[in-house]
């Protein structure tokens, strides 16, 4: 339980910090579109992931 508790956490923490995020990614579009190798919104779209992954270990059944 405490575990479910902690995953839902750090994906509510993922999703809370994500505008900031994106305001990083819409300030560093020229540096972004000067390097071939980073997207526009790799750090946006990371933090999406990292919110997905902890709800997927949140409702994730425990093994007995």
């Amino acid at each position: 339980m405490f575990k479910m508790l902690s995953n839902l956490a750090k994906a509510a923490v993922s999703v809370a910090v994500t505008p900031v995020t994106a305001a990083v990614d819409i300030l560093t579009i020229p540096d972004s579109a000067c390097d071939p190798h980073k997207g526009v919104f790799d750090r946006t779209a990371k933090k999406f992931q990292q919110a997905a992954d902890a709800i997927d270990e949140a409702v994730k059944p425990e093994k007995d």
